[in-house]
């Protein structure tokens, strides 16, 4: 049925939070800071690091980029390795991978990290490419990403593309629009960081509970 497999990064192959959280928290104690509850940081895993430090911490441009850069500092320090895979999901990976599937990393993450998060897990042989933003200010969203994604599996041309051949996983409601907005096919995953609620309003088009489930479901 489907012969490309995008994968979302974190809270879909890692679990993400230890260092995401532990990093959103360097930079806003370092910019004094202090009245944040750890839970509700959660928000930050997920969608571009400028929008959420803007969105959550009513934060001025200028505010927002040393935000990032703060982050930065403390994420490429050690806190980048701090993301176990989720049980199951190399195992799934690899298969697909044995099973002939052509999969990417579809990602919001800055590149420069994603790579080096593959690559930590020993995952990066069984993708053909890993997509995602440059170290500078994201214009592009999403959705952006997985259109040029689609468009580099046929030569750059996207009207060769059948869309019917390909399907998006993740866990958040970022990852369901993306596809919806590049008309394909999605899958919400139960085990990441957002609801099963989340995924349904959002029209994903199958939801499963744990990484194994995709076998069977492609």
């Amino acid at each position: 049925m489907y012969k490309y497999i995008f994968w979302d990064l974190d809270g879909t192959i890692t679990q993400s939070e230890f260092g995401i959280l532990n990093s959103v928290k360097y930079a806003l104690d370092n910019m004094g800071i202090k009245d944040y509850d750890m839970e509700k940081l959660k928000v930050f895993i997920g969608p571009p690091l400028i929008d959420s430090f803007r969105n959550n911490f009513n934060m001025e441009e200028k505010e927002a980029v040393r935000a990032v850069e703060l982050y930065r500092e403390c994420y490429k320090a050690g806190e980048v390795y701090n993301c176990p895979l989720y049980d199951g999901v190399k195992e799934t990976i690899k298969a697909l991978y044995e099973k002939g599937y052509k999969q990417y990393v579809v990602t919001s993450k800055p590149l420069h990290f994603a790579k080096i998060i593959v690559e930590y897990h020993g995952l990066l042989d069984y993708f053909e490419d890993v997509i995602g933003p440059g170290l500078g200010i994201a214009t592009y969203t999403k959705i952006d990403y997985m259109r040029d994604t689609i468009k580099l599996t046929v030569g750059g041309d996207l009207s060769k593309a059948n869309l019917a051949e390909y399907v998006m996983v993740g866990d958040r409601k970022f990852d369901i629009e993306a596809a919806n907005a590049n008309k394909i096919d999605s899958v919400g995953v139960l085990y990441g960081y957002g609801s099963r609620k989340e995924l349904e309003t959002e029209g994903a088009t199958y939801i499963i509970e744990k990484p194994g489930d995709l076998l069977d479901l492609v």
